[in-house]
């Protein structure tokens, strides 16, 4: 089921569960899932050039995600800035939407894009023991 990002707000207190990066597709997936864990939903990433992700752990708790587009504005430099150290091939091309995601605890990720989707696959059940 395909769902619109702005529901979300800032995914605050979901789980980071996994990100999959495919240069073949251009294509990044970032997995979350709810604090109860009952909803799950993959943002998929398209026309994806780099991305980077740092300190993913076991645990790993969202603050916020936040999809930045307007390239003059204090955190897109910031996040480019991360990026260019990071992958510098992407360096010196013209610029692209950066999806940030912080964390409450773990990892975090930046991801540079020109579109995305938001698929649900909710009823996930309770946490395992």
């Amino acid at each position: 089921m395909l769902d619109n990002f702005d529901r979300f707000h800032s995914f605050h207190d979901w789980i980071f569960a996994g990100i999959c990066a495919d240069k073949r597709s251009g294509t990044v997936h970032l997995d979350l899932l709810s604090d109860d864990f009952r909803e799950h939903k993959t943002i998929i990433f398209m026309d994806a050039t780099r991305c980077l992700v740092t300190d993913y752990g076991m645990e790993n708790i969202v603050y916020s995600i936040d999809l930045l587009s307007d390239f003059t504005s204090p955190k897109f430099i910031a996040a480019r800035q991360i990026l260019d150290r990071s992958t510098p091939f992407g360096r010196g091309l013209p610029p692209k939407k950066i999806a940030v995601l912080t964390a409450s605890f773990g990892g975090e990720a930046w991801v540079e894009y020109d579109g995305y989707r938001v698929l649900s696959k909710n009823n996930v059940g309770p946490s395992p023991e």
